[in-house]
């Protein structure tokens, strides 16, 4: 089959499964075996903000449609996962309105040929990722045709009800015109600690208040709307976010709120070698002490290393002084790009519910 025809038998197939999958009701499973543990399964699987295992049986399905004889459970990249995922299976999830990511099956599956419980205990959150080795195994274990229907039928049947839950999640909007500065720094603080979305959250926020402070000036602020998942070497970016003058990377910033460990910096600095921007200042905006606790000699917020200096902010104070720079347009400016955020539909419910709990009062 070639590119083209793979392409568009890809989209038809899962309109097809999912025009299919909301015409039907929880009667229609009722004879479908050990419906309760099939249930238990999917809901770890699909009920997540880790959107990549659902994108790995959805691209495993799709799979063995172009090919039966295709098994995802030992060679899972012989369905040419990322080609079928980016080029249709995604353009037909968004227009669904399924929470998805651009590169979901390759975020947790990347180069990996087996899909076993091997594979699944190395990923985050493990529930989700045993739960994909469940279902597909069940899949494909699975020799009576209708059976095999009912499961499938099953899994999109869910999968509709997950996206419905979260359309039909409210959230909680504001006005902003008489409300402190420091009161949105502290609630959205509170939001992105609670809900950081593997990096999105924070990145973002750290993304709208440069673009806010620098937005009457020469520099530009690069990276903000960048995907958190690609690799700095791979996607060739100078940094989480960096700032340009003139198109020419000037400063660098790593936005995280995990740990940092020695290999995070030097694939840092390795990337920096490569992209030819060793000599720019680098600095994480990270959660201080926590994220710097594992770092020998770090003083003064600052750490040289392998002939580079590197400094650290506090993720919380940056936040906060960077609203102290604003004008009231421009906190509510940042205030409603956030709100746009939690309720795009590839935002999780935990982040929809967070987000709630943040500004209630």
């Amino acid at each position: 089959m070639k590119v083209e025809e793979r392409t568009k038998h890809v989209q038809y197939w899962v309109r097809a499964k999912l025009d299919r999958a909301k015409s039907l009701d929880n009667a229609h499973f009722s004879k479908l075996k050990n419906r309760d543990s099939v249930s238990a399964v999917l809901s770890n699987l699909i009920e997540t903000s880790a959107k990549g295992f659902r994108g790995v049986v959805i691209t495993s399905l799709v799979g063995l449609s172009i090919d039966k004889h295709f098994n995802p459970l030992i060679d899972f990249y012989a369905c040419n996962p990322r080609s079928i995922f980016e080029q249709a299976i995604w353009y037909v999830l968004t227009a669904y309105n399924i929470p998805c990511g651009k590169s979901d099956p390759l975020n947790v599956a990347k180069n990996i040929s087996k899909l076993d419980l091997d594979w699944a205990k190395d990923r985050r959150p493990e529930k989700a990722a045993i739960a994909a080795v469940e279902f597909l195994t069940l899949c494909m274990n699975e020799e009576n045709k209708e059976q095999r229907m009912l499961l499938e039928d099953y899994f999109y049947f869910r999968l509709i009800q997950y996206a419905e839950k979260i359309a039909d999640f409210e959230i909680i909007s504001l006005e902003t015109d008489t409300t402190s500065r420091q009161w949105l720094a502290t609630r959205l603080v509170k939001f992105s600690l609670e809900a950081p979305e593997s990096g999105a959250t924070p990145q973002l926020l750290a993304a709208c208040l440069l673009q806010q402070i620098f937005q009457s000036s020469n520099v530009a602020v690069c990276g903000g709307d960048e995907s958190v998942f690609g690799t700095n070497t791979t996607s060739k970016k100078p940094a989480d976010i960096w700032l340009e003058v003139e198109g020419v990377p000037s400063v660098l910033f790593e936005i995280t709120l995990k740990k940092i460990d020695h290999k995070r910096l030097e694939d840092c600095i390795e990337s920096h070698k490569v992209l030819g921007i060793s000599g720019l200042p680098l600095t994480f905006i990270c959660r201080i002490p926590e994220d710097i606790g594992t770092l020998n000699d770090v003083t003064e917020n600052t750490l040289y290393y392998k002939n580079r200096q590197i400094e650290f902010i506090d993720y919380s104070e940056f936040v906060r002084s960077s609203f102290s720079l604003l004008n009231d347009d421009g906190a509510s400016e940042v205030y409603e790009k956030m709100r746009g955020f939690v309720e795009n539909v590839s935002t999780s419910l935990k982040a929809k519910n967070a987000w709630n709990l943040a500004f209630n009062d």
